[in-house]
């Protein structure tokens, strides 16, 4: 590569050499900076030749006269490439028009003595066509036998990309649904506050830059903040999370969740914060927590509160040595109430109950519905067991009366199981089971009656273990059978799938219900080979569905906890290839109880599902509480809702609201939404209100059989 210090000069190192076209000469420009100075031998020029900047002189005529190291290596070119040439050849082509009229006036304004002219960022041209920002100072330079323009040129893409790259960040944060505080590590005063914190507060810029986060936490002291602050300053975590409340300008408050983290490099440090607003979704996980706890028609405590209140009651019996009641009551002749006069009317019988058992109890106790037309009493301390039997008769007496139901007598029976503690004993499970075994007792009665429990009250374990043993044999004997349940699409009205149901009729027990026995396969076991069955005459069925011109009806499976393990999606794929069925073809539902597990384990082998192609669908959402944060985790298409809040959703404010924030989270996730339970038209227009995606339930069909299932779709004439 040629240097400055060697071009325009002959082999033989004589002065005045042509350069390139050979009609400007080195030797004269440099003349011009040196007189009498050879090129080589001049000071200057080496000193140019290793500048970090970019020198260019370019003559009258705006050809390039000098070029040094530092322009070859921004430009790409040799020095010999250039010397003589049009600077034009450095510029966008988009320039030049303009260029010589601009050097013109610049010269012209210079006064034939301006040495260096303002700084000013321009556009260069590389010799691979790539463009570049520099930032230029210009001087036209005046000495005998003529001037020259000398530009000093500094590349500045790294700078300008930074701070294109700053900005954006700036716009960004400034731009950002957080909140985002930036504030000093020392002073804790604010140095940066985006717009979304500056709405939410109430605050202008210049207002927050006077303060510090113990401004907008009513809760914390200077102390208490330093506390928090603390395990970021000593390096012990990188960050810490935690949930407040911010209180705005006018005295209000909403809830945050909250991030910091401290950035030690910055000069001097700062603290980052950033804040969500969660007052929406701590409303809808309170509401689901309240599902969760509260029988939702009667409000009162429901079968999972009551249990831990009975345990925390029967801990403190068992130290103090006091005495404490449990009863169980089932109003014998609801069932009939929903038969003859229909749900509505049931349910305003479960109120009038739970009206005239409240009036029987005391202040310290816990009136809770169970199920149904079952109810559960908890007296946690009386001052000796007898005293249970006379709130039992006590409440017996309350019905005897008949209820009245829109104009209509209907007379309700209690039956009552009665245990005490710690007598009975002390774990809330066995006392629980206990006082069952006295009610089954009680029911079978005639008239029915109360029943305190006794040892040889034990029928309902016996049965459990009755049951227990059949299963063991079921699957072998052929006991088990399946029964699908349709789903209908709100938009087409159109049967786009069905549940595949599991149904046992035992040699010994005959028709065993589900809520009996599945509870037992999952204690046992039993739910994985029987899972298995289920899955491939689950599958067998949708093969013989897609033969008989039924392509679009995906099969839906319930999938049990215990049957989430890896070897899982080997088995699915062996029963899908003897089949004939693609994933696309099937749908997994999975409980609430998978999402809460939480484990890396279920997460991954849910993802290997999902990128099979299988359809994952979260069952009897709202029985249970499953967080946001977790659901987002899942790779979950579908989120059916329980029956339990489609029941009142026509009536029920609490429910209807819980529905459609379940509906709007779950399309706001890209999840459908299938009501579970729908047996009313006003329930299914409520449900197309909401946006609801499918229902299944009675209004559509019932469970059936195999055979059944083809005659609904074939009289149902919705597919070709």
């Amino acid at each position: 590569m040629a240097t400055l210090s060697e071009v325009g000069h002959e082999e033989d190192g004589s002065p005045g050499a042509p350069i390139a076209d050979g009609t400007v000469s080195s030797i004269g420009f440099h003349g011009l900076l040196m007189p009498g100075t050879a090129v080589h031998a001049t000071p200057l020029y080496a000193i140019l030749d290793l500048a970090g900047d970019a020198f260019v002189v370019i003559d009258a005529q705006f050809r390039i006269v000098l070029f040094n190291r530092a322009a070859e290596r921004i430009f790409q070119y040799d020095t010999a490439d250039v010397m003589g040439r049009s600077v034009h050849m450095l510029l966008p082509e988009r320039y030049r028009s303009q260029h010589g009229r601009q050097m013109g006036e610049f010269r012209a304004h210079s006064g034939g003595s301006r040495l260096m002219g303002e700084r000013r960022q321009i556009c260069g041209l590389r010799r691979d066509g790539t463009e570049f920002p520099a930032e230029a100072s210009i001087a036209w330079v005046n000495l005998e036998g003529g001037g020259a323009y000398v530009v000093v040129l500094r590349d500045i893409t790294e700078r300008t990309r930074v701070e294109q790259q700053t900005a954006r960040f700036g716009r960004i944060i400034e731009q950002s649904i957080n909140e985002i505080f930036v504030f000093n590590a020392e002073t804790l005063r604010f140095v940066l506050v985006n717009r979304q914190a500056r709405e939410n507060l109430g605050y202008s810029a210049e207002e927050m830059m006077r303060m510090t986060p113990m401004d907008l936490k009513f809760e914390f002291g200077e102390d208490a903040f330093a506390e928090l602050l603390r395990p970021l300053q000593d390096g012990t975590m990188d960050e810490i999370c935690f949930e407040t409340f911010h209180q705005r300008r006018d005295g209000s408050t909403y809830e945050v969740e909250v991030r910091v983290q401290l950035l030690r490099n910055e000069t001097p440090p700062v603290f980052v914060a950033i804040g969500r607003d969660i007052t929406e979704r701590s409303h809808f996980e309170t509401l689901i927590r309240r599902q969760s706890l509260y029988d939702a028609l009667t409000l009162l405590p429901n079968r999972t509160l009551f249990t831990e209140r009975l345990s925390i009651a029967a801990d403190e019996r068992q130290q103090d040595g006091g005495h404490g009641g449990l009863l169980l009551i089932d109003l014998l002749g609801f069932r009939m109430v929903i038969d003859s006069m229909g749900r509505a009317a049931g349910d305003q019988a479960i109120q009038e109950a739970a009206r005239r058992l409240a009036g029987c109890l005391r202040s310290t106790d816990t009136l809770a519905r169970l199920e149904a037309s079952e109810f559960a009493v908890l007296a946690p301390n009386i001052d000796q067991s007898a005293r249970i039997g006379v709130l039992a008769d006590r409440i017996t007496a309350a019905f005897e009366a008949p209820l009245e139901l829109d104009g209509i007598e209907v007379k309700l029976s209690p039956a009552l199981g009665i245990t005490t503690f710690p007598g009975d004993g002390v774990d809330s499970d066995i006392l629980m089971r206990n006082a069952d075994a006295a009610l089954w007792s009680a029911r079978e009665a005639d008239p029915p009656h109360k029943c305190f429990y006794t040892s040889d009250l034990d029928t309902e374990v016996n049965t459990r273990i009755a049951i227990k043993s059949g299963l063991a044999r079921a699957l072998d004997r052929g006991e088990f059978s399946l029964v699908f349940q349709p789903k209908v699409d709100l938009r087409s009205w159109t049967v786009c799938g069905c549940e595949a149901l599991l149904r046992w009729r035992s040699a010994d027990l005959g028709n065993v219900s589900p809520a009996s026995f599945v509870p037992v396969l999952e204690e046992t076991g039993l739910i994985i080979p029987v899972g298995e069955w289920v899955l491939e005459t689950a599958c067998r069925q949708c093969r013989l569905l897609i033969d008989r011109g039924f392509p679009k009806i995906r099969m839906a499976i319930n999938l049990s906890v215990r049957q989430i393990r890896p070897s899982f999606p080997a088995t699915l794929t062996d029963i899908l290839e003897r089949t004939g069925l693609k994933p696309d073809d099937i749908e997994l539902e999975i409980t609430e109880s998978v999402v809460m597990k939480d484990s890396v384990e279920v997460v991954q082998l849910l993802q290997e599902l999902a990128d099979m192609g299988v359809h994952l669908a979260l069952d009897d959402f709202g029985t249970g509480y499953s967080s946001l944060s977790y659901l987002k985790l899942m790779p979950l298409e579908t989120i059916k809702i329980d029956r339990s809040l489609i029941t009142d959703i026509a009536t029920g404010a609490e429910d209807a609201e819980i529905v459609r924030a379940v509906i709007d989270m779950g399309h706001s996730m890209s999840r459908r939404i299938v009501a579970e339970g729908v047996e009313t038209e006003q329930q299914l227009a409520h449900l197309r209100r909401l946006g609801c995606d499918e229902i299944q339930g009675y209004l559509f069909s019932r469970p059936i059989a195999g055979p059944d299932l083809m005659k609904l779709l074939e009289d149902y004439s919705t597919y070709a």
